[in-house]
């Protein structure tokens, strides 16, 4: 216990500890916006019963905690009744971070076994991970929670303790329910550090120790556990997981890549003298009476992380090809490998000063060498920890400490409603980080009475999202256009006007002189309210409701890649003009003839939304973000239309709209409650069997030289696999397509990108590499190949790339003489990318 509050304090004294205890509302990259989720958690719905909500203040409506991790929004909740929120956010964002030195400590003495030296080391190696500055976005470190990435903290935690429980269950053949639950509690606070875990779990079956019938029973054993323990988690999981599994095809994945800046972003600083331990302490093992120092469960989990730090490596280096964000792996592979070097440099010692009783002078002399070496890595550590506390201070300040908060709460009221008031959009702007991030302008609902507000933070779950950051650009100098698969346009304040209407937002919040020099100079908004640098602007002749008749004309198109294609719909003029595309098979749906009568809201909440129309028969646009989980409950039918709204034709003059479960998500809750009962069952007769006078643990005997031939096996298996897929990996290919490339060897370089192309998973990279295939074929002179493939580019992809392979090709066209062929490419590029830069090279062609 020393231990932990010991190293808690230190990673508080980082920190902070004056700031994390003061009421100041926490800001600072995505901590500004993750603010807003958890103080509407801990404030009603949580406590409502409402584990998984539908929250209208962002995106149009989106199921919060679908798509992301509930577990820590949990903890800070409860923190929020005895704390106060902002103290209970900020606690609750570092807790597991605080505690993880100390889990490790208590975890490997009590659980494995292994002398309080190599306990301390292992924490100590957990200590310098936690405290690297090479990265803020991969997770895990005190820099990436800064930056709002607290959840990863949470499941890595759980995740390196159900890793030690697993150990502890095989050698012991028991134990298993721990394990199960921690893996549990690691699923419902981050998705990674879950897939790893679950993995790498099954490493154990080649290490289940003792040999011949004793073996083949222990690995029996060790295989039920296992399976057991994987499906209570998943039941437990099930009322979050299985629906998320189930709205994937709903989700936007993110696709940007995240290129290594050099060696060091593999192996940072601080973890230097880990490494350096770890060798020696596998330099010592060479001797035998050390290696007699070690028990077989020791030795088991020690095998376990470095096989569960090589899987994770390998998913970092295959992760392009699995179309999933590689850094996210590799946090697990410097944890891991830093507990595991610990282990290896303290037990290893331990041993070497021999073992169980000892005298005092021993005894102070390992006191004097944890001492030392504690010191030692502190003060190493010390140097270079220098961006977290200047971190530390600007997030936990808070928002009345940064520069423009208060020129911006003077807009408040004039930007205050409610949940069902129209929407606000705002400008992004990099400047806003004087707001204390450039993201606190998305929790503005907690300072407007709930009032909604266009963007948020958990884009990949919003259905709304491309549409929404599309209509950002248009009202933005500098967008900032996050989603690859979606980019998004640049200022255009006459189509922004259009869509804010459609979108029912009728008010924007512009800081740019830029921006609000062209709002002003369109003639489509009116000038509100002021408070430089910012200034408030409604859309003129607003008359949006939220729901609507449809008077337009309808066209019915294919489910399949529903949003690439309403996406085009609502970024091209003359599509979002002329028609509202209805996504589906087999439908039959007509807009209504004549005037729209209008809606009435007869009760609008957060969970069921009920209007009463006399048009009965005729398609309704509902403008809240469609989702699986919304039901009509009156008779008629509900479909998806642009650009992810619900389409709703009554049949009755009351529409009533209710955001319940689906059939996966109810069997899900089922399955969860079972999980319940089941842990509830096992733990009553595990007391019962302690009660009784449990039987002797089995204790494996040493694996001998035949027992370590498949541990090593597998290693060598993961290395291979390692050294293939890196000399094979998409993007060391797409980089020697550019070393040819930039050495004019261009055959070689379309060779290079074509391969490229072809092994790369996310759509937004094959993209990258089929437009530079294609232009690296320009270049050698094959105009042909090259038409091909920026044709092929246009017709197959929505991304970055596009606009230029357009004009490219209509200049290659235009070239070559086929004029007639360049002009459907040509009015395409003017209508969808009105104000690009290749859009006004096109007009100089001559």
């Amino acid at each position: 216990m020393l231990f932990t509050l010991v190293c808690a304090g230190l990673i508080a004294s980082v920190l902070g500890v004056a700031f994390l205890n003061s009421g100041n509302w926490p800001t600072g990259g995505d901590a500004a916006s993750h603010l807003l989720y958890a103080k509407l958690y801990a404030d009603d719905l949580l406590f409502s019963g409402q584990i998984l909500p539908w929250m209208p203040e962002v995106f149009g409506g989106m199921p919060f905690l679908s798509y992301y991790f509930p577990l820590p929004f949990i903890v800070m909740a409860c923190l929020s009744k005895f704390t106060g929120l902002a103290v209970a956010f900020k606690w609750g964002s570092f807790l597991a971070a605080m505690v993880m030195p100390g889990a490790v400590f208590a975890a490997s003495r009590r659980w494995l076994g292994f002398s309080w030296l190599a306990s301390m080391f292992g924490a100590l190696g957990a200590l310098a991970f936690l405290v690297h500055e090479q990265n803020s976005i991969w997770g895990g470190n005190l820099l990436s929670t800064l930056a709002g990435e607290f959840a990863y903290s949470y499941g890595m935690l759980f995740a390196l303790l159900s890793m030690m429980a697993w150990a502890r269950a095989v050698t012991l053949q028991r134990g298993w329910l721990l394990a199960a639950l921690l893996e549990a509690a690691s699923g419902f606070s981050h998705g990674f550090p879950l897939l790893i875990l679950g993995f790498s779990s099954f490493l154990l079956l080649l290490d289940c120790g003792a040999a011949g019938p004793e073996r083949a029973a222990r690995l029996k054993r060790t295989f039920f556990m296992l399976m057991a323990g994987h499906a209570l988690a998943f039941a437990l999981l099930g009322g979050w997981l299985w629906p998320m599994m189930e709205m994937h095809s709903l989700t936007i994945p993110n696709d940007a890549s995240f290129p290594l800046g050099g060696w060091q972003d593999l192996l940072p600083v601080t973890l230097w003298p880990v490494l350096g331990g770890g060798a020696l302490g596998l330099a010592l093992v060479v001797l035998p009476w050390v290696r007699r120092g070690w028990e077989s469960g020791q030795r088991r989990a020690l095998c376990y992380f470095i096989g569960a730090a090589g899987l994770a490596a390998v998913a970092f280096i295959a992760g392009d090809r699995l179309g999933v964000a590689d850094i996210r792996f590799f946090p697990l592979v410097w944890l891991f490998g830093a507990v595991a070097c610990g282990w290896l440099l303290g037990q290893s010692l331990y041993a070497l000063s021999g073992t169980g009783n000892a005298d005092v002078t021993l005894v102070s002399a390992r006191v004097l060498l944890a001492t030392a070496a504690a010191l030692g890595m502190l003060g190493w550590l010390g140097p270079n920890i220098q961006k977290a506390p200047d971190w530390g201070l600007w997030n936990h300040s808070g928002l009345d400490a940064k520069p423009q908060w208060h020129n911006l709460t003077r807009l408040f009221p004039a930007m205050s409603g409610n949940l069902w008031s129209p929407r606000l959009a705002f400008e992004h702007d990099p400047d806003n980080n004087d707001l204390g991030s450039t993201r606190s302008l998305e929790a503005l609902p907690m300072f407007l009475n709930h009032r909604p507000v266009l963007e948020g933070l958990y884009m990949e779950s919003a259905v709304l999202g491309p549409a929404i950051y599309q209509v950002q650009s248009e009202i933005s100098t500098r967008p900032s256009s996050p989603l690859v698969r979606f980019p998004s346009g640049s200022l255009d304040p006459e189509f922004a006007a259009r869509h804010l209407n459609f979108l029912h937002a009728d008010t924007i919040l512009l800081r740019s002189d830029g921006a609000k020099t062209a709002i002003e100079n369109s003639g489509h908004f009116t000038k509100t309210a002021e408070a430089p640098p910012f200034a408030l602007y409604r859309v003129k002749n607003f008359d949006s409701r939220m729901a609507q008749v449809v008077t337009q004309p309808l066209q019915l198109r294919p489910q399949k890649e529903w949003m690439q294609d309403a996406f085009a719909w609502f970024r091209t003029r003359s599509r979002f003009d002329n028609y509202l595309p209805v996504y589906g098979k087999d439908l039959a749906i007509k807009p209504h003839q004549g005037a729209a009568p209008a809606v009435r809201e007869i009760s609008l909440t957060r969970n069921e939304l009920v209007f009463e129309t006399d048009a009965v028969g005729s398609p309704h646009l509902i403008k809240m973000a469609y989702h699986p989980r919304w039901h009509l409950t009156t008779k008629g039918s509900m479909h998806i239309a642009g650009p992810g709204f619900m389409l709703v034709v009554p049949q009755e003059k009351q529409i009533r709209l209710e955001y319940g479960h689906t059939l996966v998500g109810k069997l899900g809750m089922v399955a969860t409650t079972i999980g319940f009962l089941m842990t509830a069952f096992l733990l009553w007769r595990a007391r019962r069997t302690v009660a009784a006078g449990s039987p002797a643990a089995p204790v494996s005997a040493p694996i001998g030289l035949r027992g370590w031939i498949p541990l090593v096996a597998c290693w060598l298996l993961l290395l291979v696999a390692g050294i293939y897929l890196g000399l094979n990996s998409p993007e060391r290919v797409y980089m020697a397509g550019w070393e040819a490339m930039n050495a004019n060897r261009y055959a070689e370089a379309s060779e290079k990108f074509q391969r490229a192309f072809v092994l790369r998973k996310p759509p937004a990279k094959k993209e990258e590499a089929l437009f530079w295939h294609a232009k690296s074929n320009e270049l050698a002179g094959k105009r042909t190949q090259a038409k091909a493939g920026y044709r092929e580019l246009i017709d197959t992809y929505h991304g970055f790339w596009v606009p230029e392979a357009m004009y490219t090709y209509i200049l290659l066209e235009w070239e070559d003489g086929n004029r007639e062929a360049i002009k459907p490419y040509a009015q395409r590029l003017r209508e969808e990318y009105p104000n690009n830069k290749w859009t006004q090279k096109l007009d100089e062609l001559k």
